[in-house]
């Protein structure tokens, strides 16, 4: 079977197993005891920390933080931004915040809590190809604005979103508002360098690039306060994510960074040169398939494919024995709804439903592609002439 559902999660690579096999039997003393177990198992956490830093541009390792993935990262930089900022919304109660559209349910879902909560929620538009609409955003900003949250790239339709032109208007708006991105979605698949994109805290999820799942870190921006409103215990993780840390999937996700930053320009030029030999293929054998998002920057990876009659989850299990792909977000597999990010696009029910998100990865091969491209044109075309 081949497998092409990389966005919703990949295979660990060779070495990120190894790297939590060998933390699991070797250092399993608590990284926060005196002894020499325990100060090994640290070491090995600092080192992963390191790691990350290093792929993300950070200017040290103080500035990253290890969560339990990309969900909980949101979590704390949107609650921790909200509700910790000094004199603003921490003492009134209140507060605006800015997000967009199409985010991920892990950033929408908190927003629609702080919003229950007195909170203030501009959620901004995208175009007709997924990309956030920046003058929404210079007029979205007041003073009482402490948090812009947008997401680095979409995960079902792998549009990337103009991060650092967002922030400057951001920091032309208001100085004091600070910047959050979702990257769980570009994190070693594109470059991300946070001290280009300038952003005060940023998201990771250790198993969207062959790390292991459970495990993902926030980078904070030194300098940048927030308050850590979720979870509360001892003080690991500087009083940021209490909780005996999980040394093994701390490893594998410093060893995920370490082959990111070294494979990352490579597979990701070839990731590209597959998904356009995959959408070519289709493109010639089925009437007005069409790619989402495709007048926007994207993902190397990612294809979301609109089939016209054919509806994507149907697609998804046509294909169960063959082919691994996505009629949307992992998320919301199961559900026979529109994608709420392809109708913010502007798509129709029809449209949506008739979508499927295709991502591919590092051990994807061009024989594959083509065998994928055959199992998919069949299905379509039999579930097109069954109508």
């Amino acid at each position: 079977m081949i497998y092409l559902d990389n966005n919703a999660s990949t295979r660990p690579a060779p070495g990120v197993s190894g790297a939590i096999c060998r933390a699991l039997e070797e250092f399993f003393g608590n990284p926060s005891s005196g002894h020499r177990f325990g100060q090994s198992a640290r070491t090995l956490i600092e080192e992963a920390r390191g790691a990350v830093a290093s792929l993300l541009g950070a200017a040290g390792k103080s500035e990253i933080y290890f969560t339990s993935g990309g969900t909980e990262s949101n979590n704390i930089a949107i609650f921790g931004a909200a509700e910790g900022i000094p004199g603003g919304a921490a003492r009134t109660g209140k507060g605006h915040i800015i997000s967009q559209q199409t985010e991920h349910p892990a950033v929408l879902a908190p927003l629609n809590i702080l919003r229950e909560r007195g909170f203030d929620v501009t959620l901004l538009p995208v175009g007709r190809d997924g990309v956030v609409e920046l003058g929404a955003l210079e007029r979205a900003i007041r003073k009482d604005t402490v948090l812009v949250s947008i997401m680095h790239a979409n995960n079902e339709t792998g549009v990337i979103q103009p991060v650092g032109e967002a922030l400057r208007i951001c920091r032309e708006k208001n100085s004091e508002t600070l910047f959050h991105t979702d990257a769980a979605q570009t994190v070693g698949k594109i470059p991300v360098d946070v001290g280009q994109l300038g952003v005060d805290m940023l998201s990771v999820a250790a198993h969207k690039f062959y790390g292991p799942k459970g495990i993902g870190a926030l980078y904070i921006r030194d300098g940048v306060r927030i308050k850590n409103t979720i979870m509360f215990g001892a003080g690991h993780e500087r009083g940021m994510r209490p909780g005996t840390e999980n040394t093994a999937c701390i490893a594998g996700l410093g060893e995920a960074c370490r082959l990111a930053e070294k494979e990352l320009p490579a597979t990701s030029a070839r990731l590209e040169k597959l998904s356009r030999m995959l959408f070519g293929l289709l493109e010639a054998e089925i009437p007005g398939v069409r790619i989402n998002g495709g007048g926007a920057a994207r993902l190397p990876n990612t294809l979301n494919v609109y089939i016209p009659g054919v509806e994507g989850d149907r697609l998804v299990r046509q294909l169960a024995g063959s082919v691994a792909i996505s009629a949307g977000s992992a998320c919301h597999e199961g559900k026979k709804t529109p994608s709420h990010v392809l109708k913010s696009m502007g798509f129709s029910d029809e449209e949506a439903i008739c979508s499927v998100r295709i991502s591919l990865g590092r051990e994807n091969t061009g024989e594959e592609i083509k065998e994928a491209a055959g199992f998919l044109r069949k299905a379509a075309l039999q579930l097109a002439q069954a109508r």
